[in-house]
């Protein structure tokens, strides 16, 4: 997880930062449904059903709110029980670091990357759709998604574009249809926050180099 969301929680998602009211409405909702899914993660486990969350605006909040869930799911483990094992990557970095393991010169195999990915508690894959998709990407990640379905392993994904969408971008249509059965389709706001965000961060280092 990027260090910029590290000390993210599901609670500081701050649904007044958009200005328009469906925008406000869907924030609340998203909240609501992140912070249910955390508290009902052990049926959520038993279903094996992660979140799709997604919209057309980048900036809008997605990987915001899915850091606040992964956090949320770290502080909530017992400690008499296995910590959960987590993977997060943005899709086109994970599939970068697979294509790294091609060279003669990679200690690590693309396997052991790929079973990782396959078999971690909880994955979370950021901005599945910007990738550049050739039959081998969609290929290792229906591999992937495969696998994850059939053991009921939660995955967290934030796109750009709708389920239905993701078929234009992968056109042999095998990864929409196991999305779908794999996890819950949350409709994020269709507005731009994160200038907003900035802003706001750089009125409060002011605030705190002006003392």
């Amino acid at each position: 997880m990027p260090d910029e969301f590290k000390n993210i929680t599901i609670k500081s998602f701050d649904i007044n930062i958009y200005e328009q009211e469906e925008s406000r409405l869907r924030a609340a909702q998203a909240k609501r449904i992140a912070g249910n899914f955390v508290k009902k993660f052990d049926l959520m486990k038993e279903q094996g059903k992660g979140l799709y969350l997604y919209s057309s605006i980048k900036g809008s909040g997605k990987t915001r709110l899915a850091a606040g869930i992964l956090n949320a799911l770290l502080k909530t483990q017992d400690s008499n029980e296995q910590p959960l094992s987590i993977y997060y990557s943005p899709t086109a970095d994970l599939i970068g670091e697979i294509k790294k393991t091609f060279s003669e010169e990679s200690n690590i195999k693309s396997s052991d990357i790929i079973d990782s990915v396959k078999k971690v508690d909880v994955l979370i894959l950021d901005d599945i759709g910007v990738e550049k998709v050739t039959d081998w990407v969609e290929e290792t990640f229906t591999r992937i998604l495969d696998f994850r379905l059939q053991h009921q392993k939660i995955t967290i994904f934030t796109s750009n574009l709708s389920i239905d969408e993701l078929d234009d971008k992968y056109p042999q249509g095998r990864i929409s249809s196991r999305i779908e059965k794999m996890t819950y389709p949350v409709h994020m706001p269709e507005e731009k926050i994160r200038s907003k965000l900035a802003k706001q961060e750089n009125e409060n280092l002011l605030g705190l180099l002006l003392e």
